[in-house]
Formats: structure tokens, C-alpha cells, sequence
């Protein structure tokens, strides 16, 4: 039985709190934004299939968000399939972005943060799929999370027509026709998914070193703040600790480790360098970073050895 949720009937200044409970009820707990003057419209079909739910959503340009606070807050546990009809998207997930054209289809957690926006108006359909049964035909389907699966796919164009025909469809069927159908729909579902598992190690792969990059960079700019610490970086590169923590497991050294061994390796420089012969150890130790003589004395001796005034005297007509 198709169910339909509109704004039509309600009064302009009602709509997005009428909205923000229509996807409550029927997604997740949503933040909204509207992002258009003109007052904001939007339509709801909804049909269920055996135990699969599926939506056809047609709206005016808007914003969700569900941020870690209501992950938190809401118990709601599923995989969300959005195919694009009509229009363009943007989903971001795990710190991966996704645009949808008409005819891709991209997958996303209710239990980890997202985002999407719609820039103008736009018609999508959403299967709203158990975590367990998605487990069931693919392992780990949260690296897929994010990913878009193109409309030139055989999944892309497959599934299309099947969510067009099970909307247009007027009479309900049987619950065995029903369990069939959803079936179906998962295998393609999971077929378009598995498509992407030889391509999602190397999109990871290519993510980690552009996040590497970046964060390595930052690292360098900023070396010679005492105060540079993961909770800045993430600050200012907008990206979870975690996550920056996560960069680094591949690396030979923690972030932290990182960071002191680019600074003694300035120091070194600096040392050899006749240029700043003048220069008094401590300044050039405080010039990189360290908020303490001692200290660096102490990590100086056990990399190279030497105190920092021995390696300068060893080193006296170098640069």
C-alpha cells in the first residue's frame, strides 16, 4: 500500500518543522535546512515491501545532517540506498564525498554521521534496508558507504526501472510476490555494491594519502607553535582525531612521533648551519617548537648521541 506525506496543506511557516518530523518518523532524527527564498515544498511516497521500506522523495533545494549527537540520541540501525531520479546530490560519510546525477545510487549508515544537500529541486528513491539482511550478501558494507554507483552501471539502470515499475504499480500484492520482489531489489542492490569492492581499497588507498598529505603539510607550516597538537589539526583540517590517528597507523611513526622528529631534525639543521653560529642553542631549540631546554637536550642526546652542543662543536665548519 503506497502511503503519501505532503506539504501542500500546511502553512509556509509550519513546513520545515512539519518536514523535520516526516523524516523523523520515517528515515531518522534529521537536522534540515531549507536553502531556497521560495517556500519550501516537498512530497513523500512511501511503500512497504515485505521488510524492506521504500520512499520516493520528491522536494525543493534543502540541507540534512545527522551529526554524532543524534546517533546518539536515536536508535534508528540501517543501511539507506538513495537512487537519484531527477536533480543532483552531495553525501558525505566517513569523510568521503559522493555526488549523485540522475541514475547513480550511493549507500549510507543511520549509525555514523552524513550530510546531503540539494542544490535545486529534486526526485530520489530510498530503500531503507535492515542491517542485518545487507550483512547477510555483503561483509563490511560500511567501506561502501559514500561511494556512488554509476547510471551507466547494468545495477545503476536495473534498479532504476525496477523502483519506477514497484512505484507505478497500483495493486498490492501477495506477500509472497512481495518477499520476491524485495529480493530482487537486494540482489541488484548488493550487485552494484560488490562492484565497488575491487575500486573501494584503492579509493581508500588514494583518500589515506591525500589526508596524509595534507596533515603533514599543516604539520609543517605550523612546526614552530609549541602549542601544535592533534586537537588544532583537527580544528583547522576538519577531520575527526580518530581519523588523523587512523592516517598514521600506516606510518612508521605515531603523529606525535612525527612532529618531535621534524622538529629535531630543524634543529640539526640549524646547528650546522655557520650562518647561525651566533645563535644560542636554546633559541633555536624554542625557534622549532620546544618549550623546554631539558627536554630537548634529552631527546637531542638520545637520537644522535651527542648533546646538542657537542654535535654543533663536531660539526663547526659545516652548513
Amino acid at each position: 500500500m503506497l502511503n503519501t506525506l505532503t506539504t501542500t496543506s500546511v502553512p509556509v511557516s509550519d513546513r520545515q518543522s512539519f518536514w523535520r518530523q516526516v523524516m523523523a518518523d520515517r528515515f531518522m532524527a534529521l537536522d534540515f535546512e531549507s536553502r531556497e527564498a521560495t517556500p519550501f515544498a516537498a512530497s513523500l511516497n512511501v511503500l512497504r515491501l515485505a521488510n524492506l521500506d521504500l520512499m520516493r522523495l520528491e522536494a525543493s533545494a534543502h540541507a540534512v545532517a545527522r551529526s554524532s549527537k543524534l546517533v546518539q540520541k536515536d536508535a534508528s540501525d540501517f543501511f539507506m540506498l538513495s537512487y537519484q531520479r531527477q536533480g543532483e546530490g552531495v553525501l558525505e560519510q566517513d569523510e568521503k564525498v559522493a555526488i549523485q546525477r540522475a541514475g547513480d545510487f550511493v549507500l549510507y549508515d543511520s549509525r555514523r554521521p552524513f550530510a546531503m544537500s540539494y542544490s535545486g529541486d529534486f526526485c530520489k528513491h530510498v530503500i531503507r534496508i535492515p542491517r542485518a539482511k545487507l550483512l547477510a550478501h555483503i561483509s563490511q558494507p560500511e567501506r561502501l558507504c559514500a561511494i556512488t554507483v554509476s547510471k551507466d552501471s547494468e545495477a545503476g539502470l536495473m534498479l532504476g526501472a525496477m523502483l519506477d515499475a514497484l512505484f507505478s504499480r497500483s495493486a498490492s500484492s501477495s506477500l509472497s510476490v512481495q518477499e520476491s520482489l524485495a529480493k530482487a531489489l537486494i540482489e541488484v542492490t548488493t550487485g552494484g555494491l560488490q562492484s565497488l569492492t575491487e575500486t573501494a581499497g584503492m579509493e581508500a588507498s588514494k583518500l589515506q594519502a591525500f589526508h596524509l598529505h595534507r596533515i603533514k603539510g599543516y604539520i609543517l607550516d605550523n612546526l614552530r607553535d609549541p602549542a601544535l597538537n592533534v586537537e588544532r589539526i583537527s580544528a583547522d583540517l576538519k577531520l575527526s582525531m580518530s581519523s588523523i590517528y587512523r592516517v598514521f597507523e600506516s606510518e612508521s611513526m605515531t603523529l606525535s612521533q612525527w612532529i618531535w622528529s621534524r622538529r629535531l631534525e630543524n634543529c640539526k639543521r640549524d646547528l650546522l648551519c655557520k650562518h647561525l653560529g651566533h645563535k644560542n642553542i636554546g633559541d633555536i631549540a624554542f625557534d622549532w617548537g620546544y618549550s623546554s631546554c631539558a627536554h630537548f637536550s634529552r631527546v637531542f642526546k638520545k637520537e644522535t648521541g651527542m648533546t646538542p652542543k657537542e654535535f654543533r662543536l663536531k660539526a663547526a665548519h659545516a652548513c
